[in-house]
């Protein structure tokens, strides 16, 4: 037990197991033990025997469905195989592992556009009612499953819970009553318009579960421990319509004055515990939630549904502050906390937090960028699961590819940025064993990380950027700031790293020489101060942020797109992009699409002078400042003196932005093949 900590690495029971501290490891799409074709994953052994080291206490891998690859109850020799050779490794270390069964997506499905809602290809796609909108195409209609589908599912349920129970499994999580999947769409009002048994009262829309609860029950015995995912709230103000924090609405799906009696049912029909948060598909940003998202969000609606259950409640949700999850579970708000990506982004911060390194975590983000790219929902058809990458994190699912170790050949390395992309260089060829300069033209290491870090809604970046110097500093890594470096500077340095970055791109148009224009990068970094209304051109991730930044400050923002829509970010998750739209919507953010720059002018005052698809009509946007967030450049002129002065070209490594411009994710995976090859 942690003495800084000794709540959070307290025992805990769920049933009949009892968990060495209060962590749980959350289920996450890409962590999934077997894939769509029911197979068992060998990568995801040594993604899980890092975080058995991590010192989790219960893991739950991402969710199955009991149809996997037919009925999954009928993949015993993957179960009473490798998978059961897993429990005992991981048991070894002092975890446990319930497994995740699910009933499906049903209106949540990720389907192809096109042949999947051709009228054949109907029957395979079910919801609780007839009608249903598809979440992705609501164009695309469900149909309601049949009371002998349900029944196949009730029983398929206690067949899978048995074989887990054989193969050394802990016990089961259901995904149930959570995020708008299947069993979720039963137990909600507004897309549970059922006559008979399963529909209509409370607890006919709880029987499908509760059902599936007592089967499991039944089936493997009342000792195996049953856990249910609860959301507490749907937090819907309609189909494909969340609400935001502290936004008033009228709740579509299952509000908080229902919750505790749907709490209650679950733990009568059996259920050991309750594994916590909020939010549906329509509102996805509270289930997985996004930098825009507070800390702890989901914590007051899961503290409030303890009250009413005599279980262990655990609360899931950018729950991986030690300090705050030691506070709470020392006053007896709840009973424990599940973190998902901040043991992507660092497998051993459970251990640091109790040794006291907290200054040594690596930071989730939040960022979703590896995570949980796009939908996030892997396709039918596709050989199974896409694997849970990490933006900041490359070793995670790929730990025996990223293996660090010495260099054979030490070297003298000089590396030219410190931003994101040079520190992480500096940092993994120091512990390979290189003497490394890290050269810097500013007075603080960052690079446009800084400015991106900026808004007072982005506490965790500017975590991550102390996380970078603090490394760098115990590595006793020589930084040289305040030093743009030239061809001589480096000259006598075996390799040459090229981390300068990008420069805002150059817009030649009239009037942008006007002191009232402003590059993103000058307003994130207060260099340059804007007025009351705010014309940002460019709706890409950066100019919707600054939007929010300026919206959140009492400011009135308005967006000016080229492209149809905003937001055209590729790999930009659904959860992060939806909840970016619900801000304009709740901000009532202007936004013109299809529409570009042509200038300013002072008619009337300052303003932008735009025009739509018809070049030859122009329009007046008055406003007291205009922010340029029309993207970046590459900026490589050092190589190319590199190159001019003579130097061995293949001694000359560009990386990131300086060689194309791409996001963190991209930059820090170069940064470490560049450093586990030199």
């Amino acid at each position: 037990m942690s003495e800084r900590y000794p709540n959070l690495f307290s025992p805990v029971k769920i049933g009949s197991v009892t968990l060495k501290n209060r962590v749980i490891l959350a289920a996450m799409g890409g962590t999934n033990l077997v894939n769509y074709e029911g197979n068992y994953n060998p990568k995801i052994r040594d993604y899980y025997l890092a975080r058995a080291k991590g010192n989790v206490g219960l893991f739950i891998p991402g969710v199955t469905f009991v149809t996997t690859g037919g009925w999954l109850y009928q993949k015993e020799d993957q179960f009473l195989g490798p998978i059961k050779d897993l429990m005992d490794e991981i048991h070894a270390y002092g975890s446990k592992l319930f497994f995740q069964l699910g009933a499906g997506f049903g209106r949540a499905a990720h389907l192809p556009r096109g042949d999947m809602a051709k009228q054949e290809n109907r029957a395979g796609l079910v919801s609780a009612s007839d009608g249903m909108p598809n979440v992705w195409d609501p164009e695309i209609k469900h149909r309601a499953m049949t009371v002998d589908e349900i029944r196949a599912y009730v029983d398929a349920y206690g067949k899978c819970a048995l074989m887990c129970k054989r193969a050394g499994i802990d016990g089961i999580e259901i995904h149930a009553i959570h995020e708008g999947y299947t069993l979720d769409q039963f137990a909600v009002a507004a897309t549970n318009h059922r006559t008979d048994e399963y529909g209509g009262s409370l607890e006919n829309r709880f029987r499908f579960v509760t059902e599936i609860i007592r089967e499991i029950k039944r089936t493997c015995g009342a000792d195996y421990p049953v856990m249910v995912r609860y959301s507490v709230a749907s937090k819907m103000r309609g189909f494909n319509a969340g609400a935001l924090p502290g936004e008033a609405y009228e709740e579509f799906g299952r509000s908080m004055e229902e919750s505790p009696a749907a709490a209650r049912l679950l733990v009568a029909a059996g259920a050991d515990a309750l594994d916590a948060d909020n939010g549906s598909y329509d509102s996805w940003w509270w289930a997985h939630p996004p930098v825009y998202m507070p800390q702890h969000c989901n914590f007051p609606e899961v503290a409030y549904i303890k009250q009413f259950v005599d279980v262990p409640v655990f609360c899931a949700g950018r729950m991986e502050d030690p300090a705050f999850a030691e506070k709470v579970l020392a006053a007896g708000e709840i009973d424990g906390i599940t973190v998902g990506r901040q043991f992507l982004a660092d497998p051993e911060w459970l251990n640091k937090a109790r040794d006291g390194r907290e200054a040594d975590i690596r930071p989730c983000i939040a960022c979703h960028n590896g995570c949980f790219p796009v939908g996030g929902i892997p396709k039918p058809g596709h050989g199974g699961y896409p694997e849970a990458h990490c933006a900041l994190n490359p070793v995670t699912l790929e730990e025996k590819n990223w293996v660090l170790t010495p260099a054979q050949t030490k070297k003298r390395i000089a590396v030219v940025g410190g931003g994101v992309g040079g520190m992480e260089c500096a940092r993994l060829l120091t512990m390979r064993g290189h003497s490394v300069t890290l050269f810097e033209k500013t007075g603080a290491l960052g690079g446009a990380f800084i400015a991106a870090a900026a808004p007072d809604f982005k506490e965790k970046d500017k975590m991550l950027l102390d996380w970078y110097r603090h490394q760098l500093a115990q590595l006793h890594v020589h930084v040289r700031l305040h030093t743009a470096a030239d061809a001589d500077a480096v000259k006598d340095y075996d390799e040459v790293i090229v981390a300068t970055g990008a420069v805002p791109r150059k817009l030649k148009l009239p009037g942008l020489d006007d002191p009232r224009v402003v590059e993103a990068i000058e307003y994130l970094t207060g260099k340059k101060e804007v007025g009351q209304s705010v014309v940002i051109i460019g709706g890409g991730l950066t100019g919707v942020e600054i939007a929010y930044d300026l919206a959140r400050k009492g400011k009135k923002p308005a967006i000016v797109e080229m492209l149809p829509d905003i937001l055209q970010v590729p790999g930009l998750c659904a959860a992060n992009s939806n909840m970016l739209r619900e801000i304009i919507r709740y901000y009532s953010i202007p936004v013109y699409t299809e529409t570009a720059l042509a200038g300013t002018s002072d008619e009337g005052g300052f303003c932008v002078r735009v025009k739509g698809k018809d070049a030859s009509e122009e329009r007046l946007l008055p406003a007291d400042s205009c922010i340029l967030s029309v993207g970046y450049v590459p900026s490589h002129a050092l190589a190319e003196d590199l190159t001019a002065a003579g130097f061995d070209t293949e001694k000359i490594h560009v990386i990131g932005d300086a060689k194309a411009v791409g996001n963190l994710m991209s930059v820090i995976h170069e940064a470490y093949e560049i450093s586990y090859r030199l």
